[in-house]
């Protein structure tokens, strides 16, 4: 009887035993998984710092070229005033 009982246990310790590596193996897969989806969430945010940085870059130099054309239409401006005035 205590042959039959220990025969009885070897498939079930089997069965325990695949279904352990099939949750390892999937556990696993998952983690890498994770890990793969973590490295591609890196690399776009890397994207999207690098194209912010470029799109400030952009704007500072229009800023500048604003900045310039305005302090151009102020001195000529002042010199039409100037010539105004003289004509009067």
């Amino acid at each position: 009887m205590t042959t039959e009982i220990i025969g009885m246990f070897y498939p079930i310790v089997i069965i325990i035993g695949v279904i352990v590596i099939i949750v390892v193996v999937l556990w696993q897969g998952m983690n890498v998984a994770k890990a793969q989806m973590a490295a591609d969430q890196t690399e776009k945010y890397r994207k999207l710092a690098e194209q912010a940085a470029s799109a400030e870059q952009k704007s500072a130099d229009a800023e500048q070229k604003t900045a310039e054309a305005l302090e151009d239409m102020r001195a000529r401006l002042t010199a039409i005033e100037k010539l105004l005035r003289d004509v009067q």
